[in-house]
């Protein structure tokens, strides 16, 4: 006879558990895993030219020439420090101001991780069409051009370039919000015909593989990116590394119309947002280069956002506005800028709940003024405002613990008649009024709430950076001596003691008091500090609750008085 699966389900789960240990230990005294926003690496390719475009490089005589006209200026908020560059008026650099985005050396977060001019962020792209081998049509700019610039203000930079019979201006200006940008793009036809135009901002992004790599038991790195747009009314498309792959090639050059809000490339805490003015723009694309090629040391991300292409009469000219938001993803901020760039942060399918989550989180801190206490804090409310949920859970549990002599009595009775076994445990449960599935309920009810506190602390830009106490400096970054996580363990193994089992097989129970503790413990061993924080905090008051429920219920049966609603 074939062994019990019940039996071989312990053994299982164990070999599980222990390949989960030792893969933590090598991660554990592994290299450490980059920073989030440090990785700058040079794009580079695997045959080490660092170039993938498929429009021809410029001589090096041209190279020459720009390279000594090359300019640069700045425009400087309380926000950021933006670098343009007069070779094609794109970013060269963007440092986000504030002490809590400065990385480990001390230097304030850099935006920009490319430094070869065709693929600098936010450049301007005047072809008439735009996808991932580059432009065709529209206007020719020389290889050697170089654009005039001016600074008409402390917060504005200008560029002007005549080619192909144009006259083409832009310019860049500091917008209202934080970390927002202007891009005002003026075109004139210079020549004696009608001649079409089409105008396109473009960015990239490009991250190395061991930057973008998960971490232990999968967990996404902080720095894993991702091609984003909105369009259409309320639609929006999210695409990482592997979705934009050649295994996907419906995806690859993936592009949404009509009415393009927006075209992002974006991590966990930062994101570069091209936005329509008008949230009208013709396009969105996204795309990648190093695709299908598992050699590729990193990943290029490139997004663009496609203008309605115009038939310019001659003299004529046509103006066309973006809005850039560069920066942390704050939602404050985000919100400022508009154009629905909140979109852009993921918080999972309840977004209205985490909103509101995140909203009394930030409320707290504003109280207390330290975000780890702010986490226990909002943990309390939660299980306070849940409690009655709670209690009707555990008491319904425990009703069905109380009936466990009966039920086993009727499994000794009926054996393998599953009928009759069945008819028999219905009748019990009529005649002592419970109900088998009310415990299943008020948990059911709780779940989106749970999920949408998780995922809420996991992208929650306020803990970045962001100390609690003694060595927890960083509540987004994993507890530097697992303390949280192993006293996570022990908790959770308090707690399935507390927890009644009596409909539960006993083989199910000995693997639920035993490895769940210990899965638990593996899989919040490099999660962030927050979110361990928030799972002790939770675990303490559950505990809590269910120690009180069960000393009332077993009053309250004692003195047979009734126990409250179930």
């Amino acid at each position: 006879m074939a062994d019990d699966p019940k039996k071989q389900l312990l053994p299982l789960l164990a070999l599980t558990v222990l390949i989960g240990l030792a893969y933590a230990g090598l991660k554990l005294f592994g290299e450490p895993a980059p920073e989030a926003g440090t990785d700058t690496t040079t794009l580079t390719t695997e045959d080490g030219t660092g170039s993938t475009a498929s429009s021809p490089a410029p001589s090096a005589e041209a190279r020459a020439t720009r390279a000594a006209r090359a300019q640069t200026a700045q425009i400087e908020t309380e926000h950021f420090i933006a670098t343009f560059t007069n070779l094609n008026t794109a970013v060269t650099s963007l440092r986000v101001k504030g002490d809590r985005f400065r990385r480990a050396d001390g230097e304030l977060h850099e935006m920009v991780t490319t430094d070869q001019e065709q693929y600098l962020p936010l450049r301007l792209g005047l072809g008439d069409a735009v996808d991932g081998g580059g432009v065709s049509g529209g206007i020719r700019i020389p290889e050697d051009a170089v654009w005039t610039m001016t600074q008409p203000g402390p917060n504005q930079v200008r560029f002007e370039l005549e080619a192909d019979g144009f006259t083409i201006t832009r310019q860049w200006e500091a917008g209202g919000a934080p970390y927002q940008l202007w891009s005002t793009v003026r075109i004139q036809n210079g020549s004696r015909g009608t001649r079409p135009v089409r105008v396109s901002v473009r960015s990239a992004h490009y991250v190395s593989r061991e930057a973008e790599g998960s971490t232990f038991l999968g967990r996404p790195s902080d720095v894993a990116s991702f091609g984003q747009c909105y369009f259409g009314d309320e639609d929006h498309e999210r695409f990482d590394r592997k979705e934009l792959d050649d295994d996907n090639p419906s995806h690859f050059g993936a592009g949404f119309a009509p009415n393009a809000g927006w075209a992002a490339i974006t991590n966990q805490y930062f994101a570069t947002l091209i936005a329509a003015e008008d949230d009208a723009a013709e396009r969105c694309q996204i795309w990648m280069d190093n695709r299908g090629r598992p050699q590729a040391v990193g990943t290029l991300f490139e997004v663009a956002l496609r203008y309605p292409r115009v038939e310019l009469a001659p003299g004529a000219d046509h103006v066309t506005r973006t809005a850039v938001y560069m920066g942390p993803k704050d939602l404050d901020a985000m919100h400022a800028f508009g154009h629905k760039a909140t979109a852009a942060v993921d918080l999972g399918w309840f977004t209205f709940i985490a909103e509101g989550l995140v909203w009394l989180l930030r409320s707290i801190f504003n109280l207390v003024g330290n975000w780890g206490l702010a986490i226990v804090l909002l943990t309390f409310l939660v299980k306070l405002v849940l409690y009655p949920l709670t209690a009707a859970s555990f008491k319904n549990m425990a009703k069905m613990s109380e009936l466990k002599p009966h039920l086993d009595a009727i499994n000794a009775k009926y054996g393998d008649d599953r009928e009759a076994k069945g008819q028999a445990t219905m009748a019990l449960y009529r005649e002592h009024k419970v109900n088998p599935f009310a415990g299943c309920l008020p948990m059911l009810l709780q779940m989106p709430i749970w999920f949408a506190l998780y995922q809420s602390l996991s992208t929650n830009l306020e803990l970045y950076h962001s100390p609690f106490a003694l060595f927890w400096t960083d509540l987004s970054a994993r507890d530097p001596y697992f303390v949280l996580p192993l006293l996570l363990g022990v908790l959770m193994f308090v707690q399935q003691k507390l927890t009644p089992t009596a409909s539960m097989d006993p083989q199910q129970a000995k693997v639920m008091l035993y490895m769940m503790p210990i899965m638990i413990t593996g899989f919040m061993l490099f999660l962030p500090a927050g979110l361990c924080l928030y799972m002790v905090t939770n675990s303490v008051l559950s505990i809590s609750q269910q120690h009180y429920i069960r000393v009332t219920h077993a009053a309250a049966v004692a003195n047979k008085t009734p126990a409250g609603p179930a």
